[in-house]
């Protein structure tokens, strides 16, 4: 018999040496004479898995299968070994990846929303939420996490439907429904901190989002210009249209909260959307809306309005762009702790200008 082994062996893998040292035995096995006038070529290669065996048994053709069959089930097992492990260590680094990444991102960003690629979805199909954070409507896909929320739900034909994905599955939700109808999806994030190490940054964002008067009042109450916090909560609704789209949104009673007034989905070209911006449930008047308007290019433009009396801010759509309406609510620490002065609050409201039924 004559053997040609050529390996490159993973390091420290016991496993393969164990296959090896096999492989070697079985192939000495030789069970009946050597002149059978036969020859079996047996090849195996596998770049997947770092080595390559080739062998050349002439001889006992019964040899050749033994070695034959016992390959095909060694690197079965290999396979699937191996297929196991890549598939843990890549859902652990992903989870992890996920876990840094969502904890450090409040701190480079500002808007948090929910996002999907159906907006308009047919019945029982299933519907991708994506929790997104970034500016200008782009931004990473933040995968789920329970620590991070206080709620996360959708609700379909009036009924209230808790989310639960594993944790760190990106896109963070998958639901499907099995009616028509308007669809809601609401997540609710537990408190967060962001420390402005100047008070630039804080200038800027409070500019940004119509809350300029707490530039002055920061510095007639002396507080520091560097290094202090702000807390911050997260309030994003989502309205996706399931099959006819029928129905309205509604106030579902979060602290701070946009209402669309009208359906996305059954608007006519020459309609205004209109929202509604509620804080603890109250109308709030004078209040700056931005609008982050997304195209077919997924280019984005920007609008802002001022809400009415009644809280009522309107703005006009364009069929099949998507939109993400905002506002910022920035309230003073009565009692500042650990250097904390600042509350705000975060109201997003995400939907699609398309009234095409699927």
């Amino acid at each position: 018999m004559f053997l040609i082994c050529s390996a490159v062996k993973p390091r420290n893998s016991s496993y393969f040496s164990a296959f090896f040292d096999k492989f070697v035995s079985l192939i000495s096995e030789r069970s009946t004479s050597a002149n059978i006038a036969s020859t079996e070529n047996l090849i195996f290669n596998s770049t997947v898995f770092g080595f390559s065996v080739r062998s050349k048994i002439e001889g006992d053709i019964s040899c050749a299968f033994r070695v034959s069959v016992f390959i095909q089930k060694e690197m079965t097992t290999i396979k699937n070994n191996l297929l196991v492990l890549f598939k843990l260590k890549f859902s652990i680094l992903i989870i992890c990846f996920g876990f840094f990444v969502s904890k450090g991102l409040p701190s480079i960003s500002h808007e948090m929303w929910l996002d999907t690629t159906t907006f308009r979805q047919s019945v029982g199909k299933d519907i991708q939420i994506s929790l997104k954070n970034g500016q200008m409507f782009k931004g990473i896909g933040l995968s789920y996490f329970k620590s991070r929320f206080s709620n996360f739900y959708y609700i379909s034909n009036k009924q209230k439907i808790e989310i639960e994905s594993r944790m760190g599955d990106t896109p963070a939700a998958t639901i499907s429904t099995g009616k028509n109808g308007l669809v809601t999806g609401i997540y609710i994030s537990k408190k967060s901190t962001i420390t402005y190490k100047s008070m630039d940054k804080f200038a800027n964002f409070v500019s940004e989002k119509g809350e300029d008067w707490a530039i002055q009042k920061h510095a007639e109450l002396k507080f520091p210009n560097n290094n202090f916090k702000e807390e911050y909560y997260r309030f994003s609704k989502i309205l996706i249209g399931v099959g006819d789209a029928s129905g309205s949104d509604t106030n579902v009673g979060l602290k701070h909260e946009l209402v669309a007034l009208t359906n996305p989905y059954l608007i006519s070209s020459s309609d205004e959307f209109s929202v509604q911006l509620l804080f603890n449930n109250e109308p709030q008047k004078n209040r700056q809306i931005t609008i982050f308007e997304r195209d077919f290019e997924n280019k984005v433009s920007i609008l802002t309005t001022l809400t009415d009396s009644n809280g009522i801010g309107k703005f006009e759509v364009t069929e099949g762009h998507d939109y993400l309406v905002d506002n910022v609510i920035l309230e003073l620490n009565d009692n500042p702790k650990n250097n904390v002065f600042w509350t705000s609050y975060w109201a997003a409201l995400t939907f699609s200008a398309s009234n095409e039924s699927h």
